[in-house]
């Protein structure tokens, strides 16, 4: 509930005399109480559920018979993202201060932002490549500099829900050209099209964390310690958005990786992980693929 400093989503905080990184600072403070776990960390379930992004990210980075890719190569670049995300989501909720919620901010447009460039210079010619990375950073390194200056929110959730639009759409388009089997295509827009559920549930799950606070908050007393932390909905958005992103990530990884590099589809997690890997043909005992003699198209 915007207020004339910002959002105080929280419930009257008597620990906040003990806090370790004294009175919040930031805009924006969500509904689970400060500083109730240990006086060190601020939303304690809040920061422990930002871990979902930075699992995800290491698992990317070293996703199993991957030895092909290198450690800072452009494929990494997302996941490298996503590991900021989580980082910073992390500090943000650790600290209160607003400081870390610009950081926690501008890392998700980071992340979009890599996943991006990857999208729209695939396949692309070098002129092509540098236009598209020009237009991507023009847009984002001057919102970046106005949301420091400002701390204009709605612009900042705006811009990252259009980013998100163009990662869909562009991938669904590169799914539709680039994969010609009826049943591949399907599978991997499968993905996707359960990513972006997953995304927006977890958008209405913010949105009540937001903008229901109060109720919550009694709802947690009724119920008490422990079963309240299933009512910490904040976490909820970090770990369903983790899973979204990394889903998306992962088979934007697998379209544009060559089809001839032996760790295509292995190795990813779940969700993608059984799809990804049926999706790549497997050589038989008589080194045919699949028992037959078909490419992955």
């Amino acid at each position: 509930m915007p207020s004339g400093s910002g959002w105080d989503l929280r419930s009257p905080d008597a620990s906040l005399a003990n806090a370790y990184w004294g009175s919040p600072t930031s805009n924006v403070n969500f509904c689970e109480a400060d500083y109730v776990i240990t006086h060190y960390i601020a939303e304690f379930f809040n920061t422990l559920t930002s871990l979902a992004y930075i699992a995800y990210g290491i698992h990317g980075i070293g996703r199993f018979k991957r030895q092909d890719i290198s450690l800072f190569s452009t494929p990494n670049l997302s996941y490298w993202a996503l590991i900021g995300v989580g980082i910073f989501s992390g500090l943000y909720h650790t600290t209160l201060k607003y400081h870390t919620q610009m950081s926690d901010e501008l890392s998700m447009h980071l992340a979009i932002g890599t996943i991006l460039l990857q999208l729209f210079t695939f396949q692309e010619p070098p002129p092509i490549q540098r236009r598209n990375a020009a237009i991507i950073l023009g847009i984002i390194i001057p919102f970046v500099i106005y949301h420091c200056v400002t701390d204009e929110f709605v612009l900042h959730v705006a811009l990252f829900f259009c980013m998100s639009w163009i990662v869909g759409f562009r991938a669904r388009y590169i799914i539709k050209t680039k994969i010609t089997d009826p049943a591949h295509r399907k599978k991997l827009s499968g993905i996707l099209n359960t990513a972006t559920i997953t995304a927006m549930s977890a958008y209405a799950i913010w949105n009540i964390d937001v903008h229901f606070c109060p109720q919550l908050v009694r709802a947690k007393e009724i119920v008490g310690f422990p079963a309240s932390v299933f009512l910490e909905l904040h976490g909820y958005w970090h770990i369903m958005t983790a899973v979204s992103a990394y889903s998306f990530m992962a088979v934007i990884e697998f379209l544009l990786s060559p089809d001839d590099v032996p760790s295509r589809g292995v190795g990813f997690a779940w969700p993608a992980k059984s799809i990804l890997q049926d999706l790549v043909p497997q050589k038989g005992a008589h080194g045919y693929v699949n028992g037959h003699g078909k490419k992955l198209t």
